[in-house]
C-alpha cells in the first residue's frame, strides 16, 4: 500500500496567510509555531492561493524593498 507525505503540521487560515505574504514579500513580522500564529503586517491570502507553511515553527521579517529575513527554508507548495 503506497504511503503519501504528511506535513510537518496540518495548514490553518492563518498560516496559509503567512504564505501567501512571504511569497508575494509583503512586509510584515510573522512568527507561527503550530496553529499559533503573530501576524504584525500583511494581509489575508487570496482565495485561490494554494499555499502553505511545511514547517511547524518559524520566523520571518519582510521589509519594504523585497527584503525577506526568515528561519524557514521550505517551500510554499501544498
Amino acid at each position: 500500500m503506497p504511503q503519501t507525505q504528511q506535513p510537518a503540521h496540518q495548514s490553518s487560515p492563518s498560516t496559509r496567510d503567512i504564505a501567501y505574504c512571504m511569497d508575494a514579500l509583503i512586509p510584515g513580522f510573522y512568527a507561527w509555531w503550530g496553529n499559533s500564529v503573530v501576524r504584525l503586517g500583511g494581509c489575508k491570502a487570496e482565495p485561490s492561493y494554494p499555499g502553505t507553511i511545511h514547517d511547524s515553527w518559524g520566523i520571518a521579517i519582510v521589509l519594504p524593498g523585497y527584503q525577506i529575513f526568515t528561519t524557514y527554508q521550505g517551500c510554499y507548495d501544498p
